[in-house]
C-alpha cells in the first residue's frame, strides 16, 4: 500500500527510535556475554568468554552426573538431561564465537558501516527500517521467555523454602536452581550450600545472557543484510536511462558480493550452532513433553518453569528459521526487482549482459553445517522430531515398567 511522503517520514522517525532501542538491547546482552565485536577490547572483556565457558562446562559435568545417577528413573533423569544440554550449548556458542572473533568483527564492521550509510540517506532510511517490527517483536518474545525461565529457576528454591516454613514442615528440604550431583553435601544449609547456590545462579544467568546475546546477534545481522537488499532493490526499480549504467551496476554488484560474503561468514559461524540447536532443542522439547505427561505431583510453579523453558527453546528455533526464510524471500524479491527494471528497452548491450548475469545468481541462503537449510521448514522439522522422540521415549518407559 502506497503512503504519502509525510506519513512515510513519520513512520521512519518512529522506526528509527525503535531501531536504536533494538540495537541497544542486543548490544547489552551481547556485551555482557562477551560476544559483541570490539576491536581493542580490554583484558576483562577478553577473559569473559573463558569464564563463561569454564563455568558452564563444569556445571554441565555435574548435570550429566545427575543424569547417570538417575538413569533408571526416566521421569527424573530427563530434567537433568535437558538443562545439561542447555549448558553444553552455551559453552559451545561461547567457544565458537571466541574462535571466530576476527571473522565476526569483519561482519560487524561491514554491515554496520552499510547500515549507518543508509540511515544517513533520507531516501534509503525508510527501506532499511521497514522490516524492523518483525525482528524486534521476536527478540522481545524471546527475551520474555528467557528472563522468565531464569528468574523462576533461581527464585524457585527460595519460594519452596518459604512454603516449607509457612506449613511448618520439618526437616527443611534445601534445593538448588538446577538438578546436579556434586562431590560435597548440598542438602544441608551451610557455606557450601550457599556457595553452590550462588554458582548455579550465575550459570543460569549465563544461559539467559548468552542466549539473548548470541541468538540476538544472528537476527541483528540478518536484519542488516535484508535492509541492504531492499536498498539494492530500490536502486534497480528507480533505474533511469540517463544514469551512468556502468558505474551503478559496478557499485551494485560489488555491494551484493560483499553481502553474499557476509552471509557465507555468518553461515560459517552459526552453522554448527544452529545444527546443534535443531538436534538438542527437539530433544529438550521431547523431555519437557514427557515430564508434563508422565511425572506426577508437579507443582504449578514447576509447570510454569517447564513451559517457560520449552517456550524459550521453541522461540530459539523459530527465530533462526524465520530469519533465514526472511533473508531468502528478500533475496528472491531482489531478483524480481532486477528483472522488472527498465533494462530490456535500454539500448546499452553491456547493461543487458550485466543484468542477465545478475539474474543467474541464486538467492542468498544460510545452510547449517552444509546439511540443513535455515528456513521455516527447519522449524517444522524440529517439532516433528520432538514428537517422534517423545513416542520413542514413551516406548522405552513402557518396556522398562
Amino acid at each position: 500500500m502506497d503512503i504519502s511522503a509525510s506519513e512515510r517520514a513519520e513512520k521512519t522517525k518512529i522506526e528509527l527510535q525503535e531501531y536504536y532501542r533494538f540495537r541497544r538491547n542486543i548490544k547489552y546482552w551481547a556485551y555482557f556475554s562477551g560476544s559483541w565485536p570490539i576491536k581493542d577490547a580490554n583484558f576483562f572483556y577478553r577473559a569473559l568468554p573463558f569464564l563463561v565457558f569454564t563455568s558452564t562446562s563444569l556445571i554441565c559435568i555435574q548435570q550429566f552426573r545427575f543424569v547417570f545417577a538417575n538413569i533408571t528413573n526416566i521421569g527424573v533423569m530427563v530434567g537433568g538431561f535437558s538443562l545439561g544440554t542447555s549448558f553444553l550449548s552455551v559453552a559451545m556458542k561461547v567457544a565458537l564465537f571466541k574462535f571466530h572473533r576476527l571473522r565476526l568483527l569483519e561482519i560487524h564492521t561491514i554491515l554496520d558501516g552499510f547500515h549507518k550509510e543508509s540511515l544517513a540517506d533520507e531516501n534509503s532510511r525508510y527501506f532499511v527500517l521497514e522490516k524492523l517490527t518483525g525482528f524486534r517483536r521476536l527478540t522481545k518474545i524471546l527475551s520474555i521467555c528467557v528472563l522468565f525461565g531464569c528468574v523462576f529457576c533461581i527464585i524457585g528454591p527460595m519460594l519452596l523454602f518459604v512454603a516449607q516454613i509457612r506449613r511448618n514442615i520439618r526437616p527443611l528440604k534445601y534445593t538448588l536452581p538446577t538438578p546436579a550431583v556434586y562431590p560435597w553435601n548440598t542438602h544441608d544449609i551451610g557455606l557450601l550450600y550457599i556457595l553452590t547456590f550462588i554458582y548455579e545462579s550465575y550459570n543460569v544467568i549465563a544461559i539467559g545472557v548468552v542466549t539473548l546475546g548470541i541468538d540476538g546477534l544472528f537476527e541483528f545481522y540478518i536484519f542488516f543484510v535484508i535492509g541492504q537488499l531492499r536498498v539494492l532493490s530500490e536502486q534497480m526499480i528507480n533505474f533511469k536511462a540517463t544514469d551512468d549504467h556502468n558505474a551503478i551496476v559496478r557499485q551494485w554488484v560489488t555491494k551484493f558480493l560483499v553481502l553474499k560474503k557476509c552471509c557465507q561468514m555468518l553461515q560459517t559461524i552459526y552453522g554448527p550452532i544452529i545444527l546443534w540447536q535443531v538436534v538438542t532443542n527437539s530433544t529438550v522439547i521431547c523431555t519437557v513433553l514427557f515430564q508434563v505427561t508422565h511425572v506426577s505431583g508437579i507443582s504449578i510453579g514447576r509447570y510454569l518453569l517447564i513451559f517457560g523453558y520449552s517456550g524459550t527453546k521453541i522461540m530459539q528455533t523459530y527465530l533462526y528459521s524465520w530469519a533465514g526464510s526472511s533473508l531468502t524471500a528478500e533475496s528472491e524479491a531482489l531478483g524480481k526487482s532486477v528483472y522488472f527494471c527498465d533494462w530490456v528497452s535500454n539500448g546499452c548491450q553491456r547493461l543487458r549482459t550485466s543484468v542477465l548475469i545478475i539474474l543467474t545468481q541464486k538467492p542468498l541462503v544460510i545452510v547449517a553445517a552444509g546439511c540443513v537449510y535455515i528456513s521455516l521448514d527447519m522449524f517444522l522439522m524440529t517439532l516433528n522430531t520432538a514428537v517422534s522422540y517423545f513416542f520413542l521415549l514413551q516406548t522405552f518407559e513402557e518396556k522398562a515398567s
